[in-house]
């Protein structure tokens, strides 16, 4: 099961006060037989930050943060999905800013998504994978939403995703000559459906 959690925006912009907490709305599904509780709200923020660690930052976009989180049995197959929304601070460039819903799953014994480059000299990179490993949970597929959120939701297998699109915001695709080409302005619902390694918009 899953409550909404709401974002209001100017523009492309989302109020991030007190995202740490806040946004920790969803409830979590049933612990099964097969794959044991699920995490809970703050485990997923967690597992999430430790993902978004691995993202390189630089002086164009940086700063990468979940500001949404849920959990979910998104296949039913008894074992929870970790879903969550991040975004990033942006500053201009030939590229979309991330504006992603992402999905996780746990991960395996041994899963290479939770393993460093053993030829890596980084203390760095060895403590965000270590950091994976303890929360137990990486990427498996992700879907670029072009405009500003206002609501995300789970119903069954469904992620539900509200936003708003405004002409030429950053979260947009890049095209030359030199500008970000969204949808047409207004409001749209996205329906994503997650199967293993890819997340799908299901268009009516």
């Amino acid at each position: 099961m899953h409550g909404p959690a709401m974002f209001r925006s100017t523009s492309i912009c989302l109020v991030l006060a007190a995202l740490a907490l806040s946004s920790l709305t969803a409830t979590a599904t049933a612990a099964s037989k097969r794959g044991g509780a699920p995490p809970s709200l703050v485990q997923a923020y967690h597992a999430a930050e430790a993902n978004l660690r691995l993202i390189p930052g630089d002086d164009i976009e940086s700063d990468f943060r979940p500001v949404w989180t849920g959990v979910a049995d998104l296949d039913g197959d008894g074992r929870a999905e970790v879903v969550y929304f991040y975004t990033s601070d942006y500053s201009g460039g030939s590229f979309a800013q991330r504006n992603v819903v992402a999905v996780m799953t746990a991960l395996a014994e041994n899963d290479p998504r939770g393993q460093e480059d053993r030829n890596s000299l980084s203390p760095v990179e060895a403590e965000d994978y270590a950091a994976i490993r303890r929360y137990g949970y990486a990427d498996d597929a992700a879907e670029q939403i072009p405009g500003a959120i206002r609501a995300i939701r789970i119903q069954g297998d469904r992620v539900i995703v509200d936003f708003t699109v405004s002409a030429g915001a950053t979260v947009c695709e890049w095209k030359s000559p030199n500008r970000h080409v969204c949808p047409p302005d207004g409001n749209y619902i996205w329906t994503l459906r997650w199967t293993p390694g890819k997340l799908t918009r299901i268009k009516k």
